[in-house]
């Protein structure tokens, strides 16, 4: 007896669906045993202490996570290499959402497309920023700060973990918002840059609020005004940049956990359910009260929403600014 042979559309429907059927089982019977959490960002930092509080709740059933810091290039490689992994979800991005919606926008040849060239697996939380001096400088809030800058457009040099990111756009915006061209000093991670800033070499800091929490805190550094919409319970002296008449200057960013484009659907959504119990376990909750993020489950759909929107907002801004990166 012989067979119809399929009409050639049919033909590329049934072999497609078969691919998908065959690649999904082979996946959950041969997950990856190890999972890096790859991060952008040298140890220390906020991505780094969410990446450490995540690996311990979410290894198990046979599946270990460790955390890799590809700290360089405002956390670009760190995407790259992950861009470039398998499809098994061995190699995972955890990155602030900067990294992927304003950094590559920056450069004339961008290295990859963030939109096409990952898969969104789940937002994790959510922080916000701030503007800080040294702890023993005579500028004690924003509006000593502003008088400051006006009169010493020169020396108003501030600290950012590496050009292209959020921190670096918040001094362009503060600049144009108060009349003066703030003096941008990249540093390769948070660290340095708080370093400097405590030894008087720049005048002020943007940075994650997480990463300066200690610092302030112990008195070695000063921080002036966070980017929250409202005040925060850890922090009730420090007003809002809304509050001193700065709303521009608003900005909560999210991180979010990305695989390489070639992961299954299937695979991601097995991660992402892993991740929302992982997110409600006592002692990342603890964490997070302590970094002062606030954690924030969305699946792979919702981050993909996210993932557009910023792109799109971080696209306007950039373009008026004409800043170009090689």
């Amino acid at each position: 007896m012989s067979l119809s042979p399929l009409p050639r559309r049919g033909f590329l429907a049934h072999g497609l669906a078969t691919a998908a059927a065959c690649a999904t089982p082979a996946w959950a019977q041969s997950p990856a045993t190890m999972r890096k959490l790859v991060v952008g960002f040298p140890a220390g930092g906020t991505a780094d202490s969410l990446a450490r509080a995540l690996a311990t709740p979410l290894t198990g059933a046979g599946t270990t996570y460790v955390v890799d810091n590809k700290s360089g290039a405002s956390g670009l490689l760190a995407a790259e290499a992950v861009r470039q992994s398998g499809a098994d979800g061995s190699s995972l991005l955890l990155t602030p959402s900067s990294v992927l919606t304003l950094a590559p926008q920056l450069y004339r040849k961008p290295p990859f497309d963030a939109l096409r060239d990952f898969r969104p697996v789940a937002c994790v939380c959510d922080h916000s920023f701030a503007l800080a001096v040294a702890g023993n400088s005579p500028i004690t809030d924003l509006a000593a700060f502003v008088a400051w800058a006006r009169a010493n457009p020169d020396k108003c040099t501030y600290a950012t973990p590496g050009a292209g990111s959020g921190p670096h756009f918040l001094g362009v915006m503060m600049g144009r918002e108060i009349g003066v061209q703030l003096v941008h000093v990249p540093y390769r991670g948070v660290a340095p840059g708080l370093q400097d800033l405590m030894g008087g070499q720049v005048a002020a800091t943007f940075n994650p609020l997480p990463t300066m929490l200690e610092f302030h805190r112990a008195g070695r550094i000063r921080i002036l005004a966070v980017t929250s919409p409202t005040r925060l319970a850890t922090l009730p002296d420090v007003p809002t940049f809304s509050a001193l008449g700065l709303p521009r200057m608003e900005l909560v960013e999210w991180y979010g956990l990305f695989s390489s484009a070639k992961l299954p659907a299937v695979a991601a959504s097995a991660i992402a359910a892993d991740v929302q119990r992982a997110l409600a376990t006592p002692d990342l909750l603890a964490v997070a009260r302590r970094l002062e993020v606030v954690p924030r489950y969305e699946d792979g759909a919702a981050l993909a929403g996210l993932l557009r929107a910023d792109h799109g907002r971080w696209s306007q801004l950039v373009a008026s600014t004409g800043i170009q990166l090689d």
